[in-house]
């Protein structure tokens, strides 16, 4: 055994730079061929610049990312198609991945629930509500305040409504807008106050 390696040892100090040129191909070999094997990928929505809450998508505001397959959230949407028209709920940073809990505005709502749009001419008041938020809504009656409806969620603070829309031509304000949900029952007398602008707004359920 002794008497082997000292052939091999020998072997190699005589020929030390071939065997360094086989053992740097070998390894050229070995990152050509990792090169040419495609990583697999998944193609992701991700937002192409920040974007602030309230801010309705559109395909201007959205990209595809490719993400390897581990590190791509569940529930994270894969077509731009699926989501554009709908609202975001918290601000977004450029380059975030796409998932519903960050959007809002699909105005879907609980059995026996309605989704109103409501005027809020405080833009301070605007400023501080967010989609999820509960809220109570009053309004002046016989012998002072009213609740009108109490425990009513924030659905969506559109950032305008579109030009025509028969609220924003009844009122002349095309940017104080809220949409609450509410429970049925409730639905029509704050449609009525809330967009005649006679309803104001209480954070929290009273």
């Amino acid at each position: 055994m002794r008497r082997l390696l000292t052939s091999i040892a020998s072997f190699v100090s005589w020929h030390r730079r071939a065997v360094g040129a086989i053992l740097a191909a070998g390894a050229v070999l070995l990152l050509a061929t990792a090169l040419r094997t495609p990583t697999p990928t998944t193609a992701v929505v991700v937002t192409a610049s920040d974007l602030p809450a309230g801010h309705t998508l559109t395909s201007a505001d959205l990209t595809v990312g490719q993400l390897p397959p581990g590190t791509v959230p569940a529930d994270a949407v894969l077509s731009p198609s699926d989501f554009e028209g709908r609202t975001t709920a918290v601000p977004l940073s450029a380059g975030t991945i796409l998932q519903p809990g960050l959007l809002g505005g699909d105005h879907s709502t609980a059995e026996g629930s309605a989704v109103v749009p409501i005027l809020v001419a405080d833009e301070g008041l605007r400023a501080m509500l967010r989609p999820g938020d509960t809220v109570s809504l009053v309004a002046p009656g016989p012998e002072g305040l009213i609740v009108v409806a109490s425990g009513a969620r924030v659905v969506a603070l559109p950032e305008a409504q579109q030009a025509g829309s028969q609220v924003a031509l009844a009122s002349g304000r095309q940017s104080e807008l809220i949409l609450v949900e509410v429970p049925e029952a409730e639905a029509g007398e704050v449609a009525s106050l809330g967009q005649a602008g006679e309803m104001s707004v209480v954070l929290g359920s009273l």
